[in-house]
């Protein structure tokens, strides 16, 4: 309750303050610079190096692959069939096709399934969905924001993007021993994560009648709340233990609501930002109640 409770004031006093007259304008680029360089840096650099490699960890690391692949496929599809712009598509790809697997998630599992499944949730989060926001989320940002695929812009963006960076320096940490201080000062960085996430993406958002695109709204919910578990669940059943926390994680965690970060890149690249800022305001008090049913199904 805690951790939705910051979700909540974090976001409104982000949407509250933007309104006085005195508040800075364009804090949000501050705000997002920090996490961007420091906030989940952070978080790759204190919880990647302690993670168990072993053949069953490969269910839940791979399901934000599936999710944003076939995610960027069904809303190029659809965008292609309703004739949307590239940076509408751009903008459900990045919003819906990534899942708020730790701020939203981690506490949504431990009220579920108590505290052994935030192992499988961080195998989610972070070589899964994190992984999946620092590579093929860039490109996708990059792609959609110029219209055109060029390869080593990409290239270079991903490999100098600071959360990327931390990943690798990450990996190589897991045959190092963290003092404990060093690993204290990192868990406090990181979770600034989520309040700031929020809070800039409440400072950024419009509730006017024409960023309110219903039918782009209904169609990435239904995606990433409906048809992206559906999916993981279709694929999974036939390999694994549909009783087993490994199975239940992966859906549960396939079900979160669109990712904060990737709704932030979203904003940053200029792919439809206050659309992309409605996904963060609906999404998530929806996610609350689709994740509850997938809960019942599968129990």
């Amino acid at each position: 309750m805690g951790n939705l409770l910051l979700i909540i004031i974090s976001f409104t006093a982000g949407f509250l303050l933007s309104k006085l007259k005195h508040f800075p304008k364009n804090s949000h680029k501050g705000i997002n610079a920090f996490i961007f360089y420091i906030s989940l840096p952070a978080l790759s650099l204190r919880y990647i190096p302690e993670i168990d490699y072993n053949i069953e960890i490969i269910f839940p690391v791979i399901m934000p692959w599936l999710v944003f692949i076939f995610g960027a496929v069904f809303f190029i599809t659809i965008g292609k069939i309703l004739n949307w712009s590239k940076q509408l598509i751009g903008c459900l790809v990045l919003c819906c096709g990534l899942g708020n697997t730790s701020f939203v998630g981690f506490p949504l599992l431990e009220l579920f399934y108590g505290k052994e499944s935030i192992r499988y949730g961080i195998l989610a989060d972070q070589p899964g969905s994190f992984m999946v926001m620092s590579t093929l989320g860039i490109f996708a940002a990059v792609y959609f924001s110029n219209g055109k695929a060029n390869w080593k812009q990409i290239g270079i963006k991903i490999f100098k993007f600071p959360p990327f960076i931390a990943f690798i320096i990450a990996l190589f940490l897991s045959f190092v021993e963290m003092p404990t201080l060093v690993n204290f000062t990192l868990e406090k960085l990181g979770a600034t994560l989520s309040p700031l996430a929020l809070f800039s993406i409440g400072t950024q958002l419009k509730w006017k009648s024409e960023f309110l695109e219903l039918k782009p709204i209904g169609i990435g919910l239904l995606y990433k709340l409906g048809l992206a578990p559906l999916v993981i669940y279709l694929l999974y059943l036939p390999f694994t233990d549909s009783s087993g926390l490994v199975f239940k994680v992966s859906i549960m965690e396939a079900a979160m609501a669109p990712m904060i970060t990737g709704i932030l890149l979203a904003i940053e690249y200029k792919l439809k930002p206050n659309l992309a800022s409605m996904f963060a305001a609906i999404g998530i008090p929806l996610s609350l109640l689709t994740t509850w049913f997938w809960y019942l199904l599968m129990n």
